[in-house]
């Protein structure tokens, strides 16, 4: 059995670093071949070939900078100005357990246990500009997932009395037995108006409106970031190396079941 355990450690260990390398290298040759376009070209390209397929999508490399639709959008916990937001409310507790081992020592441990209370995501339409066309190219943000990169807004601690979360937000939870609540904590990412952005995507018209959003048809790498194509290409090989380590760990971890408990 423990040969088993040992050999399916490896096996997992070895198959995510494949899979995680592949999944870089064509996401790095991407970032850079694929050319650039700028907004007039993207219009003529949709244009001309949305006219004989109204659901073609070019697949496309662009840059411009990111405004939201009404121009006044405020992060609420960070209170700046942006043009897209996310944010996220947690309580904040600290549960104490024993645990007895095989000789029935016994010993408390404390842990800080977060629960997520609300999250909200921007409600208000965002959209790239550039010089070279008066026309928008609007972002499906919903589309891309866990491909935004997003700045760091707020992160911060509130205590359970805090007069800013009593003015400001109605939670209701109940007090976990055996535990203690420390209070709320606050995370929120956020883009800053005229942010200049770098986005891989399909380009598709949706009525007269010109949009960005992940790939479907050509199943592409599909981002949107603030980050220039350098900075792109550090995380890609930040991920083959944590990649490696995970399947070097799981060989190591495999043989180690398979000798220690054989």
């Amino acid at each position: 059995m423990a040969f088993i355990i040992g050999l399916l450690i490896m096996i997992a260990g070895i198959c995510y670093a494949v899979f995680v390398l592949k999944k870089s290298k064509t996401k790095a040759q991407e970032i850079q071949f694929q050319q650039t376009t700028c907004i007039k070209d993207v219009l003529d390209i949709v244009g001309d070939l949305s006219s004989l397929d109204e659901n073609y999508r070019h697949y496309s490399e662009v840059k411009g900078h990111l405004h939201s639709v009404s121009g006044d959008v405020e992060a609420p916990f960070s209170q700046r100005p942006v043009a897209y937001y996310e944010n996220e409310v947690f309580s904040v507790h600290e549960e104490t357990r024993t645990e007895r081992d095989d000789k029935g020592n016994t010993r408390t441990i404390t842990d800080k246990v977060e629960t997520s209370l609300s999250s909200e995501k921007s409600p208000v339409e965002v959209y790239l500009s550039d010089s070279s066309s008066d026309e928008k190219v609007y972002i499906d943000m919903a589309s891309f997932g866990a491909d935004v990169d997003l700045m760091p807004g707020c992160n911060r601690m509130e205590s359970a009395d805090s007069s800013w979360v009593r003015d400001n937000f109605n939670f209701s939870f109940s007090n976990p037995r055996g535990s203690r609540f420390l209070g709320y904590r606050f995370f929120e990412e956020i883009l800053p108006e005229n942010q200049p952005m770098y986005i891989l995507g399909e380009i598709h018209k949706r009525g007269n409106r010109l949009y960005v959003g992940r790939s479907v048809t050509t199943k592409k790498p599909s981002h949107v970031t603030y980050k220039s194509e350098e900075e792109l290409l550090d995380d890609v090989k930040n991920e083959k190396f944590v990649a490696l380590a995970i399947a070097v760990g799981s060989v190591i971890a495999g043989i180690a079941v398979m000798f220690l408990f054989s």
